[in-house]
């Protein structure tokens, strides 16, 4: 699989989605728009790190040789298929399993990928086979802050523990939520020496006496207690888990317990004094014993191609040549072009001299100064550099580890808002930087977000009016007025003199008028509402005209509307007072929510990731969210993915459905020319069958029809506004093209 095009299919489902909901009036401000989101703007190019390896040491059985490890041990920690061979650790590794036989604490902070776990099971186990395994009491308890960790880590456990000749010795289990009343009962009843956990269900053990032989001096002989992903606990999770660990010293009566952290990155610093003595103070505050520099373990990294020097004319003649189909191991550390990618993305030499990772940097970054560096043409060192990056990727070394492994970093951002001036064109200034003030000849100017008539586009600018100090301020663009205080009112700004007039005001919705004799005249519930003229300054400055008479310098006409939003001055779309929820009138640049925008995320890598060569097994999406509450917030929609994903049999009928919304007859999916499964008597699918409920004319007007809302489907696959040219197209094109995938 080509990651590459991976990240470039992800990026420009998520792009055509974004911008098929963005309706812009102004000529201006819609070329501005498309000229930033074309540039990358909210999606710019990815940073690509590639993993540097890491200094090796013994294998597991030389240490077995010297006396290091207990002989069993041997047997445990082997990798490989049918031809085992022992564990390989690596530097840190050994340097851990050295401090645990000394009886140190200490944390262990290493990248990702660099067996942070072996570096407390290989100890810990190797305690337990030496001191006297057959007494089934707890002796280590691991705590992990996730149970998807723990599950992992179990998973990993079992594979070692299964090498053992017979059975092996020392036993573990999971004790979280996730096991039923009777597995715990068996578990209390026999404790195994291993305990996989986490920090609730361990503060739980301490108070419940059903547990307490996991944990009580008496029944227990702890010896070890681990903290995994020690950066996690923090705040008041944090002050939490610090005096759970005192709680835990205090009630196994083990003077000696060994506390042990790890953690991929807890402080930066080009120190390495300094990161080490910051490692130290953390643990020590949370574990609750003296952590002092020398017990904090760093990785240790190499090059994994040779670190010979490299010349222009080497390179140069590299990129000329035509790129290789397929290198071996030893012709891929000999590529010079290897040992320049390696050295430009995965290393560089700190102050003391140590090797340190490389900040990420953007492909185009790195085809840039290869570029400077050897004469030869951007497009093609970047092209180069593309094909050498997959090509590293499947090579192995001798072990079985990729050449490459390299990681892409794609930052997507919502875009809040389009922010302007309150100036007409051409001294009106745009951006999509969420700042406050720029920069103007006169004093600093104010700068408004803008939001768009989902009918027309017509923008108008988010702002508080305080007509006591005549002053308007923005509003920001993702609060509904909540940052207002009186006496300012919410509201909205339309700029420009001929943007609505005095004499207009007879166009307002008839029901804003009563009717009498004499005329119409507007109702007092209405008034407030009202368009109300305003001299505004790019300061935002306001002058009422009814009392200064000629437009002051520098001020421009405008026109207030209160919230809610109830009429567009451009288009006349009318809104009740009812609703008072503006969204679902006015768009901001991007209207996707955070849990959208992960559904069509998701849905766009299952769906490249189905088209390629990649391994069935290894088609796999894993999503991270900041708390608990995030994962309430996403989970819906990964639920509607998956059902999605079950209902994706019916795609045979998904072309001619999306479009078939319009009319009044059912539409015959035997002749709509879309092979895939057979539908159900009929011609129309059973699942088919119940979605069509009545014809459009019934489900509302035929100018403004919600897309294809009426099919049950997760909302990336839906066109908001089917008046929008080649919104609809484009949700039946996604809709089927993704049925079609999932099959």
């Amino acid at each position: 699989m080509d990651i590459f095009k991976l990240r470039d299919h992800i990026v420009n489902e998520f792009a055509a989605y974004t911008q098929s909901f963005l309706n812009i009036l102004d000529p201006d401000i819609r070329e501005f728009v498309q000229q930033e989101l074309a540039r990358g703007k909210l999606w710019p190019d990815a940073l690509v790190q590639l993993s540097p390896a890491y200094d090796r040491s013994l294998t597991v059985a030389e240490l077995v040789e010297q006396g290091v490890l207990h002989p069993l041990c041997r047997d445990i920690f082997q990798v490989g298929g049918a031809t085992k061979s022992s564990l390989h650790l690596y530097r840190h590794q050994k340097q851990a399993i050295d401090m645990a036989a000394a009886g140190r604490h200490y944390v262990v902070t290493t990248g990702t990928g660099s067996g942070k776990s072996l570096t407390y099971i290989i100890p810990i186990v190797n305690h337990i086979l030496r001191n006297r395994p057959e007494d089934g009491r707890v002796r280590a308890i691991i705590v992990y802050p996730m149970n998807a960790l723990i599950n992992s880590q179990a998973q990993a456990i079992n594979r070692f523990f299964a090498n053992a000749s017979g059975r092996c010795p020392v036993r573990f289990a999971r004790y979280t939520g996730q096991e039923s009343d009777e597995e715990k009962k068996s578990i209390q009843e026999n404790p195994p020496h291993i305990l996989l956990t986490n920090y609730v269900m361990l503060e739980l053990m301490l108070t419940r006496p059903d547990e307490f032989a996991f944990v009580d001096a008496s029944a227990a002989n702890l010896q070890f207690v681990v903290l995994d992903e020690l950066h996690t606990y923090r705040g008041r999770q944090g002050a939490d888990v610090a005096m759970l660990m005192r709680r835990l010293r205090e009630r196994c009566g083990n003077p000696n317990l060994i506390c042990i952290g790890t953690s991929a990155t807890i402080v930066s610093g080009e120190s390495v004094d300094d990161r080490r003595a910051g490692v130290a103070s953390v643990a020590e505050t949370i574990f609750g014993v003296p952590f002092t520099a020398d017990q904090v373990i760093e990785e240790t990294l190499i090059y994994a191609t040779p670190a010979a020097s490299i010349t222009n004319a080497e390179l140069r003649a590299a990129l000329e040549d035509n790129p290789p189909e397929r290198l071996d191991w030893n012709a891929f550390q000999r590529h010079p072009l290897a040992r320049w990618i390696e050295q430009t993305f995965s290393l560089r030499t700190d102050a003391q001299g140590r090797q340190r990772r490389a900040e990420p940097r953007t492909l185009r970054d790195g085809a840039q100064a290869l570029a400077q560096q050897t004469g030869v043409p951007v497009e093609r060192c970047e092209k180069y550099l593309r094909h050498f990056f997959a090509l590293g990727s499947n090579v192995r070394d001798p072990e079985g580890n990729p050449g490459f492994a390299f990681k892409l970093h794609q930052f997507i951002s919502q875009g809040s808002a389009v922010y302007s001036t309150l100036e007409l064109p051409p001294a009106r200034h745009l951006t999509l930087e969420g700042q406050q003030y720029v920069a103007g000849s006169d004093g600093d100017r104010l700068l408004f977000p803008l939001v768009f008539c989902r009918e027309c586009g017509q923008h108008y600018a988010l702002c508080a009016y305080d007509e006591e100090h005549g002053q308007v301020v923005p509003r920001h663009p993702m609060l509904r007025g909540e940052d207002v205080t009186e006496p300012a009112r919410a509201g909205y700004l339309l700029i420009g003199a001929d943007a609505w007039s005095e004499e207009l005001e007879d166009t307002l919705p008839d029901t804003w008028f009563n009717v009498r004799r004499n005329g119409r005249t507007l109702k007092k519930e209405y008034r407030e509402f009202a368009p109300k003229r305003l001299y505004v300054r790019p300061d935002g400055q306001t002058f009422d005209p009814e009392r200064v008479g000629a437009r002051p310098g520098g001020a421009v006409d405008a026109w207030f509307l209160a919230a809610p939003f109830l009429t567009c001055l451009s288009c006349g779309a009318v809104y009740t007072r009812r609703d008072r929820d503006d969204f679902r009138k006015l768009a901001r640049l991007s209207s996707e929510g955070r849990s959208t925008a992960t559904t069509l995320i998701s849905l766009s890598a299952i769906e490249a990731m189905h088209t390629t060569d990649l391994d069935p097994k290894a088609r796999k999406l894993l999503s991270f969210t900041d708390n608990r509450q995030g994962c309430v917030v996403a989970g819906g929609p990964s639920q509607r993915l998956c059902r999605r994903q079950s209902v994706a049999g019916c795609n045979r009928c998904c072309a001619a459905e999306i479009f078939a919304f319009q009319s009044t007859d059912p539409p015959d999916y035997r002749t709509s020319g879309v092979q895939g499964t057979q539908p159900a008597a009929g011609g129309v699918c059973a699942h088919r069958r119940r979605i069509w409920r009545r014809p459009a004319t019934q489900r509302g007007s035929a100018d403004r029809v919600s897309g294809v809302s009426h099919l049950r489907g997760p909302a990336p696959l839906m066109a908001r506004d089917a008046t929008q040219p080649g919104t609809v197209r484009f949700a039946a094109d996604r809709l089927y093209r993704s049925a079609r995938s999932l099959c």
